[in-house]
């Protein structure tokens, strides 16, 4: 009883239970392979303690299999309770399989299962049957994206039937893998920072189609961010202007999250990059001290790390983008960086076979399949720096004069890449709108211009030696392919999602590329800096 399955057993403490474990696991063998063992084991000891003990009454013998239902109520007075509750286990092992039984249709039960139908049904009929996402717009904008987060977080099964796992089709686009700053991207396409903040659905995302996710922007210590309301939509215009102000949970619950998704554990893929996005508290006077514990803290765990100094949200913040305050506070940051313990290497081919043969040992012996976890980089080929990659990210409002010492830091200290770019505070676009003078920045389509221009005039200054994310109004494999053209290595989206769900992600992707076929290249990088070839 102690060497076969005693957690299991223990619960077969009345007849209903056991038929419900029964039932729930492949019915047939596990009832074929509990019986076999009940009765060459506890059936002996029965026969042993009845040799010892023999009952006057019953004037049995030996304990047969038929007659333990009359042994076990006739004797339940004198046995202690431990063999009686083995005469009662031996008892459930005669049972012959039968369907199960309904559910007892209790209040609790009807809500629990009701909850859950609605979760899975709903989700699978706002994600797969309404391209519009209505349901989810007539929400308030900030409960829309939290509700979002929540779906994102699903156990995966749902997510399946919700239509928020990309399919085979696009999973795997060898021209979209690309190298940046020594991380090898399954796909150049990233999620940007502002939609996971506290690392809550990063897997969810990655299912989605992304090759890159950056959460953040992270605080050191939790704080709440700006009064509601704080988000607005401008539908016609695909834009959004926010002023969350970093609401964050702050540094060690994220870290905590983080670790469940480090190259140690055994789920990790690689290629499916996590990034994190840091910032400063609002109150904080040590701006310099808040970055440097960022990196410090969520530094090991995290695959490269942003330096947010252009948030329009935050007093104070995009002042640190002139050229002294930002270079005091990259070269404290590469400092800290650089005191990182290195990453140790890990055998990723070695993983993937231990991880399926952990889960294909139970699934083949109660369900009679495997199975398949597809490479959507070779394991072999995969690249990894010692140390997570550091870059910052600007804001597109900023001047040719601005930008010129923006790069002349970034060159001088080290910086890995830069993030091009944030939301801008500008209103200028020849339109009007209810929300479009609300105070905070405003992402989506207004900004592409903007930011595919910032992009151009920083590869150009720095002769596209650092890698630059593109980042701002991307909503079509065209424009990603606007912004790799113009030095991009990698793209960055956000805002486009609320407007046209998760199957932009994979139609990006194949639109990009059938353009980088149309157009000759192999790779993604290949065609980065295309722009600037041409003239």
């Amino acid at each position: 009883f102690r060497a076969t399955a005693p957690a299991l057993l223990a619960k077969m403490a009345s007849a209903r239970n056991f038929h419900r474990v029964v039932c729930f696991h492949n019915p047939h063998k596990l009832y074929d392979r509990l019986r076999s063992r009940l009765y060459s084991r506890f059936h002996r000891r029965l026969n042993r303690f009845h040799s010892k003990f023999p009952s006057s009454s019953s004037g049995v013998g030996h304990v047969q299999p038929t007659g333990l239902k009359s042994f076990a109520k006739e004797s339940s007075k004198r046995l202690s309770p431990r063999i009686t509750g083995w005469v009662q286990l031996a008892r459930f092992s005669q049972w012959k399989f039968q369907p199960r039984r309904p559910l007892r249709s209790t209040a609790k039960e009807a809500a629990k299962w009701a909850l859950t139908t609605f979760a899975i049904f709903g989700i699978t009929a706002v994600v797969v049957f309404t391209d519009k996402l209505w349901i989810v717009s007539k929400l308030d904008p900030e409960n829309a994206h939290l509700v979002s987060v929540w779906a994102a977080s699903l156990p995966q099964c749902i997510r399946w039937m919700a239509g928020l796992i990309e399919t085979y089709d696009t999973v795997n686009i060898p021209e979209l893998t690309t190298d940046l700053c020594g991380m090898t991207l399954s796909n150049c396409v990233g999620l940007a920072a502002g939609f996971d903040k506290n690392g809550e659905c990063m897997t969810g995302m990655l299912d989605m189609g992304f090759g890159f996710v950056e959460l953040g922007t992270v605080t050191p210590l939790p704080q709440k961010g700006n009064p509601q309301p704080r988000v607005f939509r401008l539908k016609d215009q695909a834009a959004v202007i926010n002023r969350y102000g970093f609401n964050s949970d702050g540094h060690d619950r994220v870290r905590m999250r983080l670790e469940s998704m480090s190259e140690n554990a055994m789920d990790f893929r690689p290629g499916r990059i996590i990034g994190v996005n840091i910032g400063k508290n609002k109150t904080s006077k040590d701006h310099v001290g808040d970055y440097v514990k960022g990196v410090t803290c969520l530094g090991g765990f995290a695959d490269y790390l942003v330096v947010n100094v252009s948030s329009p949200n935050t007093p104070g913040l995009r002042d640190l983008q002139g050229e002294k305050y930002l270079g005091e506070l990259l070269t404290a940051v590469m400092k800290a960086r650089d005191a990182l313990p290195t990453r140790p290497k890990v055998d990723y081919k070695k993983r993937k076979d231990q991880r399926l043969a952990k889960w294909n040992k139970g699934l083949q012996y109660w369900m009679g399949f495997y199975l398949y976890d597809p490479e959507t980089v070779s394991y072999s080929d995969v690249k990894r720096p010692a140390l997570p990659p550091v870059f910052v990210k600007i804001a597109p409002d900023v001047d040719k004069q601005g930008l010129e010492a923006i790069a002349k830091v970034v060159m001088e200290t080290g910086v890995d890449g830069i993030v091009i770019s944030n939301t801008t505070i500008k209103r200028d676009f020849g339109w009007e709108h209810p929300n479009l003078h609300e105070k905070g920045g405003l992402s989506g389509r207004p900004v592409k211009g903007m930011s595919t221009r910032v992009i151009s005039d920083f590869y150009r200054l720095t002769d596209g030696k650092v890698p630059i994310v593109g980042v701002g109004g991307i909503e079509s494999g065209k424009d990603a392919f606007d912004k790799i053209a113009a030095g991009a290595s990698a793209v960055q989206l956000y805002t486009g999602l609320i407007y046209r769900g998760p199957r932009m992600v994979p139609e990006i992707k194949a639109e990009l590329a059938l353009i980088l076929a149309e157009k000759g290249y192999k790779n993604v990088a290949e065609a980065v800096g295309e722009a600037h070839r041409k003239t």
